[in-house]
Parts: structure tokens; C-alpha cells; sequence
């Protein structure tokens, strides 16, 4: 259950956030990425891209794990691994629309919001959001540029899947895992880049592509 409120400086002036991670924000398999964020997964992750059955677009995202909320890089309540991706490092905050009784407000505002039952929130420890005078402390500051990132990491990675699938670049894949023990495990609902429609592909479009 997610309960999202957008920040105030007088409310929320004293909650705090644990630095530890939230293990309901970690209990996924699969997590959407952004591209500038691709040097630093690939060392780590497989990245895969998936298609949304509402829009039907591809965005990229991490498989963390081969089970429905089975995250094979949290281990022991904390990520076993040099870098976690910003949808992970962002929780338990998002953006929400603005609410605004001036009709003439800016269309599309959002707000940074907190999930109020996240299990990282706190009065006692972790970390303020909220400096004595109402200003955002460090955290917040650091939260709200991430957020900002994600935004416009989206955009570029809606421009960049849509462009290789102009291309016919994407194609599904399914993924038959075996296991030591002899179980084994299916994975579906998985795209990845069309080797061989890539080889074809002239250099002019290569370049277009990037």
C-alpha cells in the first residue's frame, strides 16, 4: 500500500529517513533505467527493455532477479552491489501533480511527495528532510535533483526505444534459466536489441540511431 502526500515544510518539518534501504522498495525483479544511467548498470545488471500494455511503448529497464519480487542483489537487508538504480535510490519519494485551486495555474506541475508508510520513515532517526527554518536539508536537495534526473532520463529513453523500434531494432526474447538443482525458470515479457537487424543495418542509420 502506498500512501503518497506531497512535502510541506511545516508538516513534515520533522520527519527523517532512514539511510538504510526499504526492503518493500527492493522486493522487485525488474526495475526501469535510464539511459545516462547505462555505464554505470551494465557493469552489474542485464539490462533488458519492456513494453508497456498501455501505451505499447519499450522502456529499458534492470532484471534484478528471476521470480516475481526476487531481487538477487538485496541480500541480508541491503544491496549486495556498487550501484543501485535511481528508481530504487529515489524511494519513498515521487512527484505527483500539483493540485492548485487557480485554474490559470501551470498545467503540468508536480510536486515532490513521500509515502507515509514506507517503512524508512521515521521522527527519531535517519534523516532530516527539513532544515530549523523550513529550508530543504541536504537530503531533500539531493532527492529533488534525482527526481529531476528520472523526468528527464525518461523523455530520453522514450526518444531512444522509440528510435530502434522505427529501426525494428527490439525484438522479444525468452529466457529459459536451469538452475544447479535441476528447477528451472522462464522469463517472458522481455525485449532486447535484434542482432542480426542490427548487422544489417546501413551506417547512415547507425548513426541516426544514437
Amino acid at each position: 500500500m502506498v500512501n503518497l502526500v506531497a512535502l510541506d515544510s511545516q508538516t513534515h518539518r520533522n520527519v527523517r529517513v532512514a539511510s538504510r534501504p526499504a526492503r518493500e522498495s527492493a522486493e522487485i525483479n525488474v526495475v526501469s533505467v535510464i539511459p545516462r544511467e547505462f555505464p554505470r548498470l551494465v557493469a552489474h545488471y542485464p539490462i533488458f527493455f519492456t513494453k508497456s500494455t498501455e501505451s505499447g511503448r519499450f522502456e529499458p529497464a534492470a532484471l534484478l532477479g528471476f521470480e516475481r519480487k526476487e531481487n538477487l542483489f538485496f541480500v541480508n537487508g541491503r544491496w549486495d552491489v556498487a550501484y543501485v538504480p535511481l528508481q530504487i535510490q529515489r524511494q519513498p519519494f515521487s512527484l505527483i501533480p500539483r493540485r492548485s485551486d487557480n485554474s490559470a495555474g501551470s498545467p503540468g506541475a508536480l510536486d515532490v511527495a513521500i509515502d507515509l508508510d514506507s517503512s524508512n520513515i521515521h521522527t527519531q532517526e535517519g534523516e532530516r528532510l527539513f532544515l530549523d527554518d523550513g529550508g530543504p536539508a541536504k537530503l531533500l536537495q539531493d532527492i529533488t535533483s534525482m527526481l529531476s534526473a528520472l523526468v528527464s532520463g525518461s523523455r530520453e529513453a522514450y526518444a531512444f526505444t522509440s528510435r530502434l523500434a522505427e529501426l525494428n531494432l527490439i525484438e522479444s526474447v525468452r529466457i529459459d534459466v536451469e538452475f544447479v538443482d535441476g528447477s528451472e525458470a522462464k522469463l517472458e515479457g522481455l525485449y532486447w536489441i535484434a542482432a542480426a537487424a542490427l548487422k544489417a543495418l546501413p551506417a547512415a542509420q547507425i548513426g541516426g540511431a544514437a
